[in-house]
């Protein structure tokens, strides 16, 4: 009997861990938005099914850093834990990432190491803000692109770094880590399977973007890549203006919106939409 108790164990508890959640970039725009209209969105999130809010970071450069800002963000983290939503925290955003990974491997490693324990400050501070039990999970802000990490070498270098973060993390308040990876046709789909396979190794889970906001590939180009064995895939619910010369994007249609709200999560895989700002629980409260 405590066999076949422990084995429908195994088998349910993925599906316990598996979330249906929004990722929520913050801007420093947003902090006239009042409590009363982020409890009206939180209320609305719910409405939807949504169970855990992500936070993509919580400092980004010198952003929430301190004063009103910080203080401002750590309140509505705190209204959101208080509406029975979970809370995934993301950490510490450099705006300088995507250039200075291009930095050759030994100056990757060092600046790899202060980005980790940026992110250990950052996480130290949220443990005191809201306390660990109020914390469903860490967020690295630092995204995986199927370019710079082409080579063994810099596969190993992003496993290793992911893994010493997790651990780092872990010291701190011991909650699942995630970070997210995109491709754009970099890599040959199976390879890019192999290395979200090589992440994974980590210990941290690996949510894969599906590129259907920023229209690199088409749809079927896309279905080979999103076959990776990704802890979750994220739902990009805006669509990119190709045109524009800075990052321009409009809400994807409602109606393609509506049509994933209503889709059940798949069995042990996190689904996280991207993001709050493009969704309509948030429209009138958070400016595009």
């Amino acid at each position: 009997m405590k066999k076949i108790l422990l084995t429908t164990l195994l088998l349910v508890t993925p599906l316990a861990n598996a979330m249906n959640a929004v990722m929520y970039q913050p801007q420093l725009r947003d902090t006239t938005v009042s409590d009363a209209q982020w409890q009206s969105v939180l209320n609305k999130l719910k409405g939807q099914g949504i169970d855990t809010l992500v936070l993509q970071w919580t400092r980004y450069d010198d952003a929430f850093r301190e004063g009103d800002s910080r203080a401002w963000l750590e309140h509505k983290a705190q209204l959101t834990t208080a509406s029975g939503l979970k809370l995934v925290i993301g950490l510490a955003a450099d705006g300088q990432f995507f250039e200075r990974q291009l930095q050759p491997l030994p100056a990757l490693e060092n600046y790899l190491n202060l980005l980790r324990a940026d992110d250990v400050s950052v996480a130290k501070r949220w443990v005191e803000v809201l306390g660990k039990n109020a914390i469903a999970g860490w967020y690295i802000s630092s995204e995986l692109d199927d370019r710079r990490w082409r080579e063994p070498q810099m596969q190993q270098a992003a496993q290793d770094w992911l893994n010493k973060t997790r651990l780092s993390l872990a010291a701190v308040a011991d909650k699942p880590v995630a970070v997210s990876s995109f491709f754009a046709g970099n890599m040959t789909p199976d390879s890019y399977s192999k290395w979200v396979t090589t992440l994974s190794l980590s210990g941290v889970k690996v949510w894969v973007q599906d590129g259907a906001g920023t229209q690199m590939l088409n749809e079927a180009e896309r279905s080979l890549y999103l076959k990776a064995p990704s802890a979750g895939k994220v739902i990009e619910l805006f669509r990119q203006d190709k045109q524009a010369k800075v990052f321009k994007a409009t809400p994807a249609p409602a109606q393609y919106q509506e049509k994933w709200l209503a889709t059940p999560v798949p069995p042990g895989q996190d689904r996280i939409y991207f993001s709050l700002r493009y969704m309509n629980a948030a429209s009138g409260v958070l400016a595009l």
